[in-house]
């Protein structure tokens, strides 16, 4: 009986102060930037490829490109870099 009341004791405890936890790091916005890339359009926005890139954040992140044809910035729904490469979807023009 003490034990499945500490078991109660302890599941209440982590959902009280799970809110209060940080987000991990794949969920966190951030950010890249990247010399050149190109873009291309998709029907949930442009679908952008760059490199050399460096940055972080995976979901909801800014990608500044410096040159080439998609110079600019913009606001992507996900992207992945690996290796200074970069590959971004659902981007959207940013002002």
């Amino acid at each position: 009986m003490k034990l499945a009341k500490q078991l109660v004791v302890a599941a209440a405890t982590a959902v009280l102060i799970s809110p209060l936890l940080p987000a991990s790091p794949a969920q966190a916005a951030g950010s890249h930037t990247c010399f050149s890339g190109t873009r291309t359009l998709e029907p949930d926005g442009y679908h952008l490829t760059a490199n050399p890139c460096d940055g972080s954040g995976f979901v909801d992140v800014v990608i500044h490109i410096v040159s080439g044809s998609a110079a600019g910035t913009y606001r992507c729904r996900s992207a992945f870099s690996w290796n200074g490469y970069l590959s971004a979807s659902g981007c959207r023009i940013s002002s």
